[in-house]
C-alpha cells in the first residue's frame, strides 16, 4: 500500500520520532522528580553537608537581622556614613559663617583661617641660611639647595615681606594689593617652592621684616613715625619707619604672616622688631602718633598679641634681635628690645651676634671682629645668663656672620675657618642651631661640614660637658657657689640674679632694687665636697652642697655654720639657692631694732 504525504511534509526516520517522545515525556515528569529530590535532600542531608541544627528556645531574628543573629552590617554602615555626611556638612556650614565673621571683622587684613587637619610641625634644631626671594626666583637657587642636602645645613630662612617692605610672592591680602606691595613678585609659586623644600626635609622660615617699612610709611603716612615739624620722620639714610604704636601696621603684618603659614612656612621669624636706633636723633626729630606705653612695653606687646594671633596657624614664632641686648640691662639704646620683655613669648630667640657688631672695647677686645670664635663665647654666655632667670625662655638659635665686614676697622676677611670657629663657640655651650647670614646668599662651602660629622661633634660638646658635670657655660654645681658668693660680694647683682634660685619671684627689675637693700658681706667661706645627686627636686638636675659662710653688716660679724644650699640645673646652667638665713642677713640691720636671722639652716 502507498503512502501518501501531504504537501509541505517530509518523512522523518523512526529514530528521530523516538527522540522526541522520550523529550516530551521527561518535560511532563521533571517537575515532579525535582520536587522529590529536593524533599530528600532537606530531610537526609546532601553529599556529606552539615545540616544546620536549630538551637533550642532560640527567638526569632529580630527586624534588620540576617538568620543567624548577626546585624545587618551594610545598613548600619550606611547610617554611619549618612552621619558623617551630616557632621560634615554642619562643619562647612559653621566654618562658612565663622569665615564671614572673620572677613567682616578683619576687613582688608582679612586672611582665611588653617586648615581644619594640619600636618604635624615637630621642632626642628635648625642650620639654615638666608634667602632673598630674588634668589629663590635665580637658577642659583639650586645651588644653595644642593649645599643645604649636602651639608649640616638642614633649614632656609626665605624673605616674604624684605627690608624694603615688599612681598615676595603671589599675595591675595587686600591691604598688601592696595597698597601695591605686591608688585613684580619674584617668586612665583611659592606653594611649590615650599612643597619641594619639605619633600627634601628642609625646614622653612619666613622672614617678616615688621617696623623698618619704608615702601609702606610712603603709601599710608598716617602710620608712620611723624616729624615733629610736619610730614614723615627719615632716618639718616632716608628711609621712612613705620610707627610700632599703630595697630593697623600690627594687623598688616600679621596678616603677611598668617598667609605665609597656609602656604606651608613651619616657622614666622620677625625682624627689625624695633625702633630705629640713634635714639638720641629719634627723640630730638620724630614722635609717635598713640604713644602711651614705652618701646619696649609696645615691642612686648605687639609679639604677645601676634603669638596669640598666629596660634591657630601651627608655626613656630621667632624674632631677630640685636646680639648686644643680650649684654647691656633694659632698653638702653632705646630702640624697643629687651631681653627679658622678648624671650618668654618667642619659641625661638636670634641674637645677631655678628663679631662686626660689636664695637671697640667689647668683651676686652679693640676689634670684636677679629676674634670671630671668643666674640661669639662671650655674646652667647650672656645670652645664656639672660634665659636662666626667665622661667619660660624661648630656645637661642643666634644668627652667625658669613662676610667680612670691610668697613670695620681692623676688620679681617672671614673665610671658612673664621665661620666655623663661630659656629663651634656656640655648639660648645649647648647651643646646637644657628643660621648663617650674607645679605648676598654667597656661602662658603668649606665652612660646612657633613651632617654626620657636624652631629659628632655636637654630641662630643655634649658628652664632655656631662662627664665633667658642667653646665653650658663650662661651670660646675661647685663653681656656680664659689661664683655666686663672690658676686655677691662685688655687689655684682647681675651676675648674682643668674647665679640664684628665686622660683622666678623676683625678676630683672626687682632683683636690682633688692640688691639696693643689701647691708651685708661674705667676708669667708668654704664648701665641703658635694652630694651625690638625689631624688626629689629635681632628680640629678638637683644637689646639695654643705658650706660655712661669714658675712659683716653694720660693723657686725655673723657666722652661718652647717648651711645647706640647693644646686639646680635651670635653663642650661647650674644656679644656687641661699639659706633663709643668709638671704635674710644680706639686708638685715642691726641698728633698727629687727630680729636676728637664725643663724644654723639646715634644709
Amino acid at each position: 500500500m502507498r503512502t501518501i504525504i501531504p504537501s509541505g511534509f517530509s518523512l522523518l526516520p523512526a529514530e528521530s520520532y523516538l527522540k522526541m517522545a522520550t523529550v516530551f515525556l521527561l518535560l511532563l515528569f521533571l517537575p515532579a522528580l525535582l520536587a522529590g529530590c529536593l524533599a530528600y535532600s532537606l530531610e537526609q542531608g546532601s553529599h556529606g553537608a552539615v545540616p544546620v541544627v536549630q538551637p533550642e528556645n532560640e527567638e526569632p531574628p529580630a527586624p534588620g537581622e540576617e538568620e543567624g543573629g548577626e546585624p545587618d552590617l551594610r545598613e548600619k554602615e550606611l547610617e554611619e556614613s549618612l552621619a558623617r555626611e551630616e557632621e560634615a556638612l554642619l562643619a562647612r556650614e559653621e566654618r562658612r559663617k565663622l569665615e564671614e565673621k572673620r572677613r567682616e571683622e578683619l576687613g582688608p587684613f582679612y586672611v582665611p583661617l588653617p586648615f581644619p587637619e594640619q600636618k604635624e610641625n615637630p621642632p626642628v634644631k635648625a642650620r639654615g641660611i638666608y634667602l632673598t626671594g630674588h634668589t629663590v626666583g635665580h637658577p642659583r637657587y639650586r645651588e644653595l639647595l644642593d649645599l643645604v642636602e649636602l651639608t649640616e645645613l638642614n633649614a632656609v630662612v626665605i624673605d616674604v615681606k624684605n627690608d624694603h617692605g615688599m612681598v615676595t610672592y603671589a599675595t591675595e591680602i587686600e591691604i598688601v594689593q592696595q597698597v601695591g606691595a605686591n608688585r613684580n613678585v619674584p617668586i612665583k609659586d611659592l606653594k611649590a617652592v615650599l612643597e619641594e623644600l619639605h619633600s627634601k626635609n628642609i625646614y622653612t622660615i619666613a622672614r617678616v621684616v615688621v617696623f623698618k617699612d619704608p615702601y609702606l610709611a610712603e603709601q599710608k603716612p598716617e602710620w608712620s613715625i611723624q616729624r615733629k615739624g610736619g610730614g614723615l620722620w627719615r632716618d639718616l639714610k632716608g628711609v621712612a619707619w613705620i610707627n610700632p604704636y599703630e595697630r593697623n601696621v600690627w594687623e598688616y603684618n600679621i596678616a603677611i604672616s598668617r598667609e605665609a603659614a597656609l602656604q606651608g612656612f613651619r616657622e614666622i621669624q620677625f625682624d627689625y622688631i624695633r625702633f630705629p636706633e640713634n635714639a638720641h636723633i629719634v627723640d630730638r626729630e620724630a614722635y609717635f602718633p598713640g604713644q602711651d606705653i614705652s618701646r619696649e612695653e609696645v615691642i612686648r606687646e605687639f609679639l604677645a598679641y601676634a603669638a596669640e594671633q598666629l596660634k591657630e596657624y601651627n608655626v613656630y614664632l621667632s624674632a631677630d634681635v640685636f646680639g648686644v641686648i643680650a649684654t647691656s640691662w633694659g632698653d638702653s639704646d632705646r630702640i624697643g628690645q629687651t631681653w627679658e620683655e622678648m624671650s618668654p613669648y618667642l619659641d625661638y630667640i636670634c641674637p645677631m651676634v655678628y663679631p662686626s657688631h660689636y664695637g671697640p672695647g667689647y668683651f676686652g677686645f679693640s676689634v670684636p671682629d677679629a676674634h670671630p670664635g671668643k666674640t661669639v663665647e662671650y655674646a652667647l654666655s650672656d645670652a645664656l645668663k639672660r634665659n636662666a632667670t626667665l622661667p619660660k625662655p624661648a630656645i637661642i638659635r643666634p644668627w652667625l656672620q658669613s662676610f667680612t665686614a670691610s668697613w670695620v676697622p681692623g676688620y679681617i676677611s672671614y673665610g671658612p675657618a673664621e665661620i666655623r670657629q663661630q659656629i663651634e663657640a656656640a655648639q660648645k655651650m649647648g647651643i646646637d642651631e644657628y643660621l648663617l647670614w650674607n645679605a648676598n646668599n654667597r656661602y662658603q662651602p668649606a665652612s660646612l661640614l657633613p651632617a654626620e660629622e657636624a652631629d659628632r661633634i655636637v654630641d662630643k660638646f655634649t658628652r664632655a660637658r656631662a662627664e665633667a658635670g658642667q653646665d653650658a657655660l663650662g661651670r660646675t654645681p661647685r663653681q656656680a657657689v664659689e661664683l655666686f658668693l663672690e658676686a655677691i660680694r662685688r655687689r655684682d647683682w647681675r651676675e648674682a640674679y643668674a647665679l640664684q634660685v628665686t622660683d622666678f619671684t623676683l625678676d630683672h627689675r626687682s632683683y636690682p632694687e633688692w640688691k639696693g637693700n643689701w647691708t651685708a658681706r661674705p667676708t669667708y667661706y668654704a664648701i665641703e665636697p658635694l652630694d651625690e645627686p638625689v631624688a626629689g627636686g629635681g632628680g640629678a638636675d638637683s644637689l646639695f652642697v654643705n658650706l660655712e659662710v661669714h658675712l659683716t653688716t653694720r660693723g657686725n660679724e655673723f657666722k652661718l655654720v652647717r648651711e645647706n644650699w640647693e644646686l639646680r640645673l635651670e635653663n642650661q646652667l647650674w644656679r644656687v639657692r641661699p639659706s633663709d638665713a643668709f638671704v635674710e642677713l644680706m639686708t638685715f640691720d642691726p641698728g633698727a631694732g629687727e630680729e636676728l636671722p637664725r643663724l644654723t639652716h639646715k634644709p
